[in-house]
């Protein structure tokens, strides 16, 4: 558990990414919606700035929870962008593949067997992916880190995503009736590792 100075620090970091796209963006999530407003957002010539605010301050938080020495921290931050990088392309796969089988399912029963068989098939192969990049990670990781320390991240990592997933929630003007259906918010649930 947490304590209430660090989630108070935690979300210190996050309100830093309002007005700019930076919560979507960490997540891999695409842009909901289209037109000026959203592409004036995304070409905010703030968002750097911003971004580069958000990124260091979260470098202390990790920094300062996992108790890491400056070498720990070097690495960590190779890691780390190494598999979020590999993690947003999954998440844009799935929500590709999730959003096409939706599609196909609003066809009733003129839907494509065929294609619905298809993208069914897709996704074990997904999670398995998923779970290689886990292992990987826990690999790298267990080279620089106590096995302390890497669960003490592996819980940060889902306090984080799922702090920012509320706040671009709260930014979209959504709660949880209008955040999609239960199995949307339980796929974006299982996109994050359980919480500590």
């Amino acid at each position: 558990m947490m304590t209430p100075r660090f989630r108070w620090m935690v979300a210190a970091a996050l309100v830093m990414t309002i007005g700019s796209p930076i919560g979507a963006v960490a997540q891999g999530t695409p842009p909901h919606g289209t037109g000026r407003s959203g592409a004036s957002r995304m070409n905010d010539p703030q968002r750097d700035v911003l971004e580069k605010r958000f990124k260091q301050r979260i470098d202390a938080i990790v920094k300062e929870r996992l108790r890491l020495t400056d070498d720990q921290q070097s690495k960590l931050r190779e890691v780390a962008s190494r598999t979020e990088e590999s993690r947003r392309v999954l998440r844009r796969e799935e929500f590709v593949l999730r959003t096409s089988l939706r599609e196909e399912m609003k066809a009733g029963k003129n839907a494509n067997e065929v294609r619905v068989g298809e993208l069914l098939d897709q996704m074990p192969r997904l999670e398995r992916r998923k779970l290689d990049l886990l292992e990987s990670e826990q690999r790298e990781l267990a080279k620089f880190l106590s096995p302390t320390q890497r669960a003490r991240y592996f819980g940060l990592q889902d306090e984080l995503r799922r702090g920012m997933h509320d706040l671009q929630r709260r930014r979209m003007g959504m709660d949880d009736s209008t955040a999609g259906s239960s199995d949307a918010r339980d796929m974006r649930r299982r996109g994050a590792p359980p919480p500590m």
